[in-house]
């Protein structure tokens, strides 16, 4: 009879191994105490051993004393991913990271990288950046812009901008105080009978006074929050943590190598010295690529000559495009050159389909560039095709929240202030309209002049929250059921709620027998501005239930 696999370990094995995994018995267990490439190491040799993960470990990844031989972990995995070119091996190793003082901008050319990478960032839905740190304000400084002759002007416009938004703060958070007066809010609490919302005058103790004031206090920040933000510019700081697989870091690495922009360039090794602590061999083959380099360079300049002259056609907020609106192989082309313009798709597809063959076939020749290998790869665009693709026009803020849907296909044009911005109405109610409309003033001012600099990219970090950007998203039925109706929520925000709903509207016009699958989109729309009253109801309880309270205040 052939043994059990915890037979097949010596009495020595199991105790050394009761270490590193939770059971050295179980069928089913978990690692811990492993450095991730032995990790790595040890789960590739499932495909190619007879034995299992306990069995591999002891044997082939362990030193007598029961210690880990690192060293053998790390020669496996550069042999299977970096000699023979496996790289489903580089996802069995995942650390987390932490990036810190980046620039809103830069958070998005993180996030963007899809697969293999969950992020999370500091959100300016819920903080405040209404204090200096180190006596400056939150903002990056990009070394090409201050070793301009722009350097002074900069820094003023980024002075100015967070100097208002800090006069902001207090009295928009006593128009939402005006709202919802603190007597009027409710948590939810635990009674004989089951929870019931009870307002100030019915909590019993201190633990449910101190539920309320918690639960008040960020309600009330994260609407005032919201409004503010609205002049923030990309340049602000923001911390963003990371859980991901060898695999997504080493496309990371190489794509922050490869961008044009000095802050990519720089962080890029801050990474690489980070991983290199815990998963070096997974992140050793991250290089620049020339091949994208090159065709990043050459279809910039190809869009800019098709489309100089020609005018901005100004679109709905929400635009539904399905495939099948007019010349496919235009469409693709169009798609391959919607990140390098600011027009919209359907007009990007009209002049497309215009041009001569010849011309045409550059474009689609200029986007796959030069391969010269199966690991030249070029960009999104060969995604088109998807049954759903909208084209969308919100401002950065709306983006922010919205593009951390992956498990589509998003493209996104360049930041600026050609397509307009917009100011929230409670700006004005707290009297600080003209404060607000010189931060914009500014903000396109710095811009214009950092584009006549050459810095044409740079001139991204002078744009705010809420001048619009434009993206285009493609999915399918089942992304569109899960991005709206989970976006459409009460505690959303109400401008990518609105969006989200605009969304769901228009794919039913065209489609009405589908209104099932999108049984749950909220459609309301909620006055006053104060979307997370009912959430941090909830979460007062939750705190009570625990007696752990995240009181940042």
């Amino acid at each position: 009879m052939k043994p059990k696999r915890s037979e097949d370990l010596t009495g020595h094995e199991k105790e050394i191994l009761k270490r590193y995994v939770t059971d050295v018995e179980a069928r089913v267990f978990s690692m811990r105490d492993l450095n991730p490439e032995v990790i790595g190491a040890a789960l590739a040799r499932y495909s190619r051993a007879p034995t299992g993960f306990r069995e591999t470990v002891a044997r082939e990844f362990l030193n007598p004393d029961g210690s880990p031989n690192d060293v053998k972990g790390s020669e496996m995995v550069d042999r299977v991913v970096n000699k023979f070119g496996d790289e489903s091996v580089a996802e069995l190793a995942v650390a987390p990271l932490c990036i810190e003082e980046v620039s809103n901008l830069m958070t998005k050319v993180i996030e963007d990288c899809r697969i293999g990478g969950s992020p999370i960032e500091e959100s300016t839905r819920y903080v405040l950046y209404d204090q200096k740190r180190q006596g400056q304000w939150r903002y990056v400084r990009p070394r090409s812009i201050m070793e301009s002759g722009l350097a002074d002007s900069y820094v003023a416009t980024m002075e100015f901008l967070f100097e208002t938004y800090a006069a902001l703060v207090e009295p928009m958070q006593a128009l939402f105080r005006r709202r919802l007066p603190g007597d009027n809010f409710k948590i939810e609490v635990e009674r004989p009978g089951g929870a019931v919302l009870a307002g100030v005058s019915e909590l019993t103790d201190d633990n449910e006074r101190r539920a309320h004031r918690i639960a008040y206090n960020f309600t009330i920040r994260s609407a005032a929050c919201d409004v503010i933000r609205c002049i923030l510019p990309a340049a602000t700081q923001a911390n963003v943590g990371l859980v991901g697989n060898g695999r997504f870091y080493s496309g990371l690495i190489s794509k922050l190598l490869t961008h044009p922009l000095d802050e990519a360039r720089e962080l890029a090794p801050l990474i690489r010295d980070a991983l290199n602590q815990q998963i070096p061999t997974f992140i050793k083959r991250a290089a620049e690529k020339p091949y994208l380099k090159e065709i990043d360079v050459n279809l910039r300049k190809l869009a800019q000559d098709l489309f100089r002259g020609e005018a901005i056609e100004s679109s709905p907020e929400v635009v539904l495009l399905e495939r099948g609106d007019g010349d496919d192989f235009a469409a693709m082309l169009a798609s391959m050159l919607f990140p390098y313009v600011q027009h919209p798709t359907a007009q990007i597809r009209r002049v497309v389909s215009k041009l001569p063959r010849e011309r045409q076939m550059e474009i689609f020749h200029t986007y796959l560039g030069n391969r010269e290998s199966k690991r030249d790869r070029p960009g999104r665009a060969l995604e088109h095709g998807y049954p759903i693709e909208f084209d969308i026009v919100a401002g950065f803020a709306e983006y922010r929240d919205l593009q951390r849907h992956r498990m589509l296909t998003q493209q996104r044009q360049e930041m600026g202030v050609l397509l307009g911005y917009s100011v929230p109405e409670e700006i004005g109610e707290v009297g600080m309209g003209e404060a607000v409309q010189e931060c914009f003033q500014r903000a396109e001012s710095l811009y214009h002049d950092l584009k006549r600099a050459g810095l044409e990219l740079e001139a991204q970090y002078a744009s705010l929250f809420n001048h619009f950007i434009r993206w285009n998203m493609g999915m399918n039925l089942r992304e569109l059921q899960h991005f709206t109706e989970l976006r459409t929520q009460k505690a959303g925000h109400p401008k990518y709620r609105r969006v989200c709903q605009t969304m769901a509207r228009l794919y039913l016009k065209r489609h009405p027998g589908m209104e099932p699958v999108l049984k749950f989109v909220d459609y309301n729309d909620y006055d006053g501005g104060i979307t997370r009253a009912e959430q941090e109801a909830r979460t007062a309880r939750k705190s009570l239930a625990s007696g752990v309270f995240d009181d940042q205040d």
